[in-house]
């Protein structure tokens, strides 16, 4: 059925997540999303670092659709003077600059992790999680209506939690 976010009965905005983090390898990390979310498109990619501790963020919004759970993130980014300038290849170009498909990758990771623990042996990925919205509000007008959906597998979203947990196995493209 259509989405219209007013109409959404189970929704969550400004969702809260903490979920540790064990000695995660950031550019090995970084190549995964790289792999896997807007994948062969150019990016400023993290060359060093690990992460360790507790990683804290909130979603912008978090709702239900027919049976699956989506997190929503609103960008206000301009693109240009009107809706023509939030074309496909312009939001992906903003969102790879500004490193939103890592942002998505962490929020889809929490809402993996939501569920895992809410749902127990009944989750499934593929039939609970719908993916991250991400809605360009300044082309809401625009043909695509400025959204970019994305919805890595789950086998991508079981090696992130892997790589947040300092456990490492590499997912094929």
């Amino acid at each position: 059925s259509p989405l219209v976010l007013a109409d959404l009965g189970t929704a969550l905005p400004e969702m809260e997540f903490w979920f540790g983090v064990r000695q995660a390898d950031l550019p090995r990390l970084d190549r995964c999303v790289a792999a896997h979310f807007l994948p062969g498109r150019r990016r400023t990619m993290i060359d060093r670092g690990r992460l360790n501790g507790m990683l804290r963020g909130f979603v912008d919004l978090v709702f239900e659709h027919d049976g699956r759970y989506y997190v929503a993130d609103y960008k206000s980014n301009w693109l240009g003077p009107d809706d023509t300038a939030y074309h496909a290849e312009a939001i992906a170009d903003a969102m790879l600059a500004h490193r939103y498909e890592l942002q998505a990758a962490i929020y889809l990771l929490a809402l993996h992790r939501l569920l895992k623990a809410r749902l127990g042996e009944h989750y499934d990925y593929d039939q609970h999680v719908g993916g991250a919205l991400l809605f360009f509000l300044r082309g809401r007008e625009a043909p695509g209506r400025g959204v970019q959906v994305l919805r890595p597998s789950a086998a991508v979203i079981e090696q992130l939690d892997d790589l947040f947990e300092g456990r490492e196995h590499e997912v094929e493209a």
